[in-house]
């Protein structure tokens, strides 16, 4: 059996297995092809798909790159770029897919389904974008609301602080006139209280008046003048009649 022979035998065998949905089977003979024939773009552009159906994005990307270096007709390179496009758009990566997407397109114009794709994956980048835009003004707008927070916070504590200190001011002043006043309560005479002398210390008391002895004399004899006086009325009123009271009828 010839080199071409064998590739397409094992070629054919991968395409068996990948329509059943065995595509670890199917990389099997399209690398076994490729061993047959490095440069086999059918073998490359198939191995590309299996990864591709695996998920395994990275490397297939790697091996639709080969594809196209491999191809021989403009297109073959339009339809490896436009499995490089799916590959792309499915790892998210939307401008890489549109890049290809275009090339495929300059080769082949008249490929619908890449046109289609092309539209979508500009309406994802678009929608990504957005996503991404708002992202930052909800991380802006929640910056800023931090930052206000924070400021309340500091303003709440110093007008905190104030108070606290217009409040020991406060006490202190109200202690100082407190001090004032016990310090004038003790400054004040207290009745009781003495000097250094025995005298007493307190408000000053009125002194009797000093009678000179003429005037004491002259008291003393209006005095006796006037009790003389209180004695004969007691005996006037003790020898007089009673008083008869007469009915008013």
């Amino acid at each position: 059996m010839t080199i071409h022979a064998q590739e397409n035998l094992e070629l054919y065998r991968g395409n068996s297995n990948y329509a059943d949905g065995e595509f670890d089977e199917a990389k099997v003979h399209y690398e076994k092809a490729l061993t047959n024939n490095p440069s086999s773009y059918k073998g490359t552009y198939n191995l590309g798909n299996a990864n591709y159906k695996q998920d395994n994005f990275e490397e297939a990307v790697s091996i639709y790159e080969q594809a196209i270096a491999a191809s021989k007709s403009d297109l073959e390179k339009a339809e490896a770029m436009h499995n490089l496009g799916n590959t792309y758009m499915q790892s998210g990566k939307f401008e890489e897919s549109i890049k290809a997407y275009k090339n495929s397109l300059r080769l082949n114009p008249n490929a619908e389904d890449t046109r289609y794709n092309l539209a979508f994956a500009k309406k994802m980048m678009q929608k990504e974008e957005k996503q991404q835009e708002d992202q930052e003004q909800n991380e802006d707008q929640e910056e800023q609301e931090e930052n206000e927070d924070k400021k309340d916070q500091e303003q709440e504590k110093k007008d905190g602080e104030d108070e606290e200190s217009d409040d020991k001011g406060g006490d202190k002043k109200d202690s100082d006139e407190e001090k004032d006043k016990n310090d004038s309560k003790e400054n004040e005479p207290k009745d009781g209280d003495q000097d250094e002398n025995g005298e007493e210390e307190s408000k000053p008391q009125p002194k009797p008046i000093q009678l000179t002895p003429r005037e004491a004399e002259q008291l003393l004899e209006a005095a006796k003048n006037e009790d003389q006086k209180i004695q004969m009325q007691l005996k006037k009123q003790q020898k007089g009649e009673p008083r008869k009271i007469e009915k008013d009828w």
